[in-house]
């Protein structure tokens, strides 16, 4: 049996992923600092590594037909905001690292999560900028440290892949979101975010802040859509980079009042302009997966919250309660 490797394991999508391999009859060996905090991880190995370490790296990958590289120091717009030189530091050395470790153990194939924050800011000034296709990436002008370093890798993977010959898929990444995730704290992605403070509300309503002025646009792609683009990747002959993010935009205005529908709250936005936003407008747009991968995420947002916000809220009131069995 072939061996995949899974490097972020025991992080939000890497858990998911691990899951949907083993479960389709994969061995599996999961790689990451920590286990995954909220269910084990299923990987019949599971490796505690830190890939800034490039013998560490080698170990990670040693024997693997497959590697799905999504290992990084990562979280929200908190986080991004307030370790950005941590940010770029880890993530370089993780990255080069890993590819370089795949190449030496001459992986067969090669999957790298890349991220939309590699998208040039001036396209993204207004609410309604147009869906960002993957040929627009330069002029460069990537999303604070965490965006360059995406970038910098897809550039270390085309070139890895055209002077040494390696099979290196680049998946560009956009605002997943699902159980298992982080919902609190600077390391929250938006959406949790928000799903965890309209969980925190007491009884029926009441009000949250919300960064920004609400008219800030996203696109939201769920989790279950995101490994199931990874591994139609990982299968396919695609050597360009290819968006995994739905085409379905709101407002976060609209997002909350979306959440607070699923939750059976009324929920009053209080607004922080001053904030960090990111960009005001940002969406996927698919037909790049459509045409090479035959296939495009498609889980509808309101479905996506269904699932998503009662395992928030379930873990919410765990933690109320002092109970860790959510």
């Amino acid at each position: 049996m072939t061996l995949i490797v899974v490097t972020g394991a025991g992080g939000f999508i890497g858990s998911h992923l691990v899951r949907r391999l083993v479960r389709d009859g994969h061995h599996v060996r999961g790689v990451d600092l920590e286990r995954p905090r909220y269910q084990p991880s299923g990987a019949q190995e599971f490796l505690i590594a830190d890939l800034r370490d490039p013998a560490r790296a080698a170990e990670a990958v040693a024997g693997a037909d497959t590697v799905f590289a999504l290992a990084a120091n990562m979280g929200g717009i908190g986080w991004t905001h307030t370790a950005p030189a941590e940010i770029l530091h880890d993530n370089l050395l993780i990255s080069t690292h890993t590819v370089q470790a795949c190449r030496a153990a001459r992986v067969r194939t090669t999957v790298y999560t890349s991220s939309a924050c590699v998208y040039p800011g001036y396209l993204q000034r207004e609410p309604d900028a147009p869906p960002l296709a993957e040929d627009r990436v330069f002029p460069a002008d990537p999303d604070m440290e965490y965006g360059w370093e995406k970038l910098t890798t897809e550039i270390l993977c085309r070139t890895y892949r055209a002077s040494h010959g390696m099979d290196i898929k680049v998946a560009r990444l956009h605002a997943i979101y699902g159980p298992l995730g982080t919902h609190d704290g600077p390391r929250a992605k938006s959406l949790a975010m928000l799903c965890d403070k309209v969980a925190r509300l007491p009884g029926t309503e009441g009000e949250i802040e919300v960064w920004g002025d609400g008219t800030q646009t996203r696109s939201y792609c769920y989790v279950d859509d995101c490994v199931e683009g990874l591994i139609r990747l990982s299968r396919s002959e695609v050597t360009e980079p290819v968006n995994l993010g739905s085409e379905e935009r709101v407002d976060i205005a609209g997002l909350v009042e979306r959440i607070a529908a699923v939750a059976g709250k009324k929920v009053r936005c209080a607004f922080a302009p001053d904030r960090p936003v990111g960009p005001r407008g940002r969406s996927s747009d698919n037909t790049r997966c459509r045409q090479l991968l035959g296939w495009a995420p498609d889980t509808p947002l309101d479905t996506g919250l269904q699932r998503t916000y009662p395992w928030i809220a379930r873990q919410v009131q765990a933690a109320a309660a002092g109970r860790t069995d959510a």
